[in-house]
């Protein structure tokens, strides 16, 4: 027994040794891994602002909840408790109390009273940290698409906030904390770390009232349409500024129309149908082939390569000016002229106003997934390509690249790349203004002033009598285009367009409208009047002086549709 004894003694002696000296360090170590954690600290992300350096996206903390199980000491009581405060069921709660890992989130970036009240309640192993969140102050919707989002890492997955990750994202940091035996977190006083870096702030070229302007009205004339969804592109005519670049979607189901969740401006294409017919005589002028009087005999159908065209909308019949053509908008009249053409100017002369590019630098992308649309060179059209293709069918462009080529007229034949970005404010808050596009030279002022006068005379007395703005000129063209489908096209579903500018002497702004599948679809009844709309608040809000007018735009805007040929 005392033999016994004694090696226990001999063996306490021993541990009591080894812990105090021997093995000192390691204990220590074990202790530490414990005790001591590493928090990484994100680097806030940059701001996105509109042109007048208002926020439209920007980073806060928000508090996260997250639990360190091995400090937990009543499991069932704490998840009830927080069940209370964040509305998770018990059983999720309870597994994460229970967890074999040190670290299990709750809820992450919630709002700050929910944070103060899990911090009253002083749960061991239950800890609230501030992290940092993307913050929307005019709402989850606005501009939504176009913004894009990040996740709950704050990693970028759309929109501006993906395409510029590279400026908007901070630099990340480290801090060592030590944890006590209540689960209290507190700098490691003898620890270094690293300070997180913020991200540089975008200033786009958006102007928060018109891009809302842009949404609200476009919403309300999709619900009242039945239109599965439109868009609304207003640019700064002398820069290419876009002011706005809206796309509404309209859910079937409840008949509310809402901000699409993607960039449909800029990644959705469509057959522009008669809104192309301008560039045609654009061309046409450009190169001396005619003159805004020049006569056509126009018939009732025509035959063209191995196809018999006729008028879809478009009564003009017999003989009919350039000038007659545009504002009756006949798909027959406008063949006429580009057979003058030829297929190889005319496509010369879309792509110089952007048509078949992207909107960057090059034929490079300005968002994430920005379609080129669809052009196919002059050297692949065969058949009936320069016919359809000279009113409208058989070439697919989005929305911002009819704005750019609308916009190239209004800029004295001056076509600038659409822009999106003014600058960026760097992390001392100096602002760094990215250069302005010169422009390319598209068609000659005479050329631009030719055609603003046929444009003029559409909104004056032809198919887009609606568009008219009291106390302004417009200058702008219909577009009825029937949507393609295997095979062929469809009978019942269209696009709706009504492109322009104003004040038409003297443009400011540049607006393009689309309607998709609008249960009433001739763009005169249903595109030209929301153009007005928009364009009558947009030059309000930008206090645009109203033009001395020789239209009477009020009376204009009531007068009776008196046939077909007058909407389309």
């Amino acid at each position: 027994m005392m033999v016994v004894l004694v090696m226990l003694v001999t063996l306490a002696g021993w541990r009591l040794v080894d812990v105090q000296i021997v093995g000192a360090d390691r204990y220590v170590e074990w202790g530490a891994d414990q005790r001591v954690q590493r928090i990484e600290i994100a680097g806030a992300r940059g701001s996105i602002l509109d042109r007048d350096r208002n926020a439209l996206v920007l980073s806060d903390d928000r508090p996260t909840i997250w639990v360190d199980p091995t400090f937990v000491t009543d499991v069932e009581a704490s998840a009830v408790a927080l069940h209370d405060i964040l509305g998770l069921e018990v059983e999720v709660i309870r597994a994460a109390l229970s967890s074999d890992r040190q670290h299990e989130f709750l809820l992450r970036q919630v709002d700050t009273g929910i944070g103060d009240a899990v911090r009253a309640l002083g749960l061991d192993g239950v800890f609230v940290t501030e992290e940092p969140a993307r913050l929307r102050p005019n709402g989850p919707d606005f501009a939504r698409g176009l913004l894009g989002r990040v996740d709950v890492d704050q990693s970028a997955t759309s929109g501006i906030e993906l395409y510029y990750d590279d400026l908007l994202a901070g630099v990340g940091g480290w801090q060592i904390y030590e944890q006590g035996r209540d689960g209290t977190l507190v700098p490691a006083g003898s620890s270094s770390g690293e300070d997180a870096t913020p991200g540089e702030d975008i200033v786009l070229t958006i102007h928060r009232e018109t891009q809302f302007l842009a949404e609200q009205i476009l919403i309300e004339q999709v619900e009242a349409t039945s239109a599965k969804g439109g868009y609304a592109v207003i640019m700064r005519t002398g820069t290419g500024e876009v002011l706005a670049a809206a796309s509404v979607s309209l859910d079937r189901d409840t008949g509310v129309a809402r901000p699409s969740s993607y960039n449909g401006a800029y990644l959705d294409t469509y057959e522009p149908g008669s809104v192309n017919k301008v560039f045609t005589i654009a061309a046409a002028i450009e190169a001396g082939v005619v003159e805004t009087d020049t006569e056509f005999e126009v018939p009732e159908t025509y035959e063209f390569a191995d196809k018999i065209f006729s008028e879809p909308f478009s009564t003009g019949v017999g003989e009919l000016t350039v000038s007659q053509i545009v504002s009756k908008s006949s798909n027959i009249g406008t063949i006429r002229v580009a057979e003058l053409v030829g297929k190889d100017r005319l496509y010369e002369f879309l792509v110089s106003v952007g048509m078949g590019s992207r909107t960057g630098k090059d034929g490079s992308a300005t968002v994430p997934d920005e379609s080129a649309g669809i052009l196919v060179p002059s050297s692949g059209w065969f058949g009936t390509e320069l016919a359809a293709i000279s009113f409208g069918q058989g070439l697919a462009l989005t929305p911002i690249q009819v704005a750019g080529a609308y916009n190239a007229i209004a800029n004295d034949g001056l076509y600038v790349r659409p822009t999106l970005v003014r600058g960026v404010v760097d992390r001392e808050g100096m602002m760094h203004r990215w250069p302005i596009d010169p422009g390319t030279r598209a068609m000659s002022s005479e050329t631009v002033a030719s055609v603003t006068a046929m444009m003029t005379e559409v909104v004056a007395a032809g198919t887009g009598r609606l568009a008219a703005v009291d106390g302004y000129t417009v200058a702008g063209k219909t577009g009825t285009a029937q949507k393609p489908f295997e095979g062929g096209y469809s009978d019942t579903d269209y696009m709706s367009t009504f492109a322009g500018f104003v004040p038409a002497a003297d443009p400011e702004l540049t607006i393009v409208v689309v309607l998709d599948t609008a249960a009433t679809y001739l763009a005169g009844e249903v595109a030209a009047p929301l153009f007005s709309e928009l364009a009558e608040y947009v030059l309000r809000t930008l206090r645009v002086p109203p033009t001395d007018s020789a239209l009477a735009a009020s009376s204009v805007a009531e007068a009776p549709l008196e046939t077909a040929d007058a909407v389309d």
